[in-house]
């Protein structure tokens, strides 16, 4: 998948600036951008992400 450099740099922002991390949602509404972009282009983005588990949900934070 082929990712578009604009919409990769706003969700790197929205979760530089959370670094204790986000949900997929919570990612979609600080890049403004839609969720399941998002859920594709964080899943895209294994190498630079990591996530935790927080009851259902996944909590991605950039890796260190």
């Amino acid at each position: 998948m082929k990712l578009k450099k604009d919409k990769r740099e706003r969700i790197k922002k929205a979760l530089h600036e959370n670094p204790k991390g986000l949900w997929v949602r919570e990612v979609a509404r600080n890049a403004k951008l839609d969720k399941s972009t998002v859920s594709r282009y964080l899943n895209a983005m294994g190498e630079e992400i990591e996530f935790t588990w927080l009851g259902r949900n996944k909590v991605f934070r950039l890796k260190e």
